[in-house]
C-alpha cells in the first residue's frame, strides 16, 4: 500500500511538472528587442551602404536654398524649381522653429535640411516631384537615403554612400515619391 502512494505521488508530481512546464506565459523564443521604427531598413553592419542615386533631367548650376519659420501648427516649405516640398505636421515642434532645405547642385536629387539634427516627435513628409528626374518604370522602387556629408555623393556616377535607407512611396501615375523624416540631416532618393 505504502509502495502505490509512492508511485501515484511520483506521477502527480511528473504531470505537475510537465503541465507547468507548457504555460502559455512560458518564453519559448528570444524576445525582440530595439526594432528599427518603421519605414526604416538599416545596414546591420553600421557600415555606409552605396546606392544608386535618382538623378534630375536637368542639373542644378547651383545650391537652391528655401526657408521658412514654422510653428506648432505645422506648414509647407517648398523648392519649386527642384520640384521638391517638404509638409509639416502639426505638433512637429513646440515652438516657432526656423527650417531649411537646399537643394544640392548637381544632377543628384540630394537635398540637407536645417538646423541640422533636429529631431520631430511627428515625422515630416517629404515629396519629390518625379517628372523633373530621370524616373522610370524600370527603376523600381525607390527609397530615401540619410547621407552624413556631401562628401558621400558621387554626381559623376550617380551613387550616394548612405547610413540608413529610408522606405518611401513611390506614385508611377501620380509621379511622385514621398518619405518619413524624424530628424534633419542630408537625404537624397535612390534606388
Amino acid at each position: 500500500m505504502t509502495f502505490a502512494k509512492t508511485w501515484k505521488s511520483l506521477i502527480l508530481a511528473l504531470l505537475s511538472a510537465g503541465v507547468g512546464a507548457c504555460r502559455v506565459d512560458a518564453p519559448t523564443a528570444p524576445r525582440l528587442t530595439d526594432q528599427a521604427a518603421p519605414g526604416v531598413v538599416q545596414d546591420l553592419t553600421g557600415t555606409l551602404l552605396e546606392k544608386n542615386a535618382l538623378t534630375r533631367r536637368t542639373p542644378l548650376a547651383r545650391d537652391i536654398t528655401e526657408s521658412a519659420t514654422i510653428g506648432r501648427a505645422g506648414g509647407v516649405l517648398a523648392i519649386p524649381a527642384a520640384g521638391f516640398e517638404l509638409r509639416i505636421p502639426p505638433g512637429a515642434v513646440s515652438g516657432k522653429t526656423r527650417f531649411t532645405v537646399t537643394a544640392i547642385r548637381g544632377s543628384l536629387v540630394a537635398y540637407e535640411f536645417g538646423p541640422h539634427g533636429l529631431k520631430f516627435p511627428v515625422p515630416l513628409v517629404a515629396r519629390q516631384d518625379l517628372a523633373v528626374t530621370t524616373y522610370s518604370a524600370a527603376i523600381g522602387t525607390l527609397s530615401a537615403g540619410y547621407f552624413l556629408n556631401r562628401g558621400d555623393l558621387d554626381d559623376a556616377n550617380a551613387k550616394a554612400l548612405v547610413a540608413e535607407v529610408i522606405s518611401g512611396h513611390t506614385l508611377p501615375l501620380a509621379k511622385r515619391f514621398s518619405w518619413p523624416i524624424d530628424h534633419f540631416s542630408g537625404y537624397i532618393v535612390a534606388w
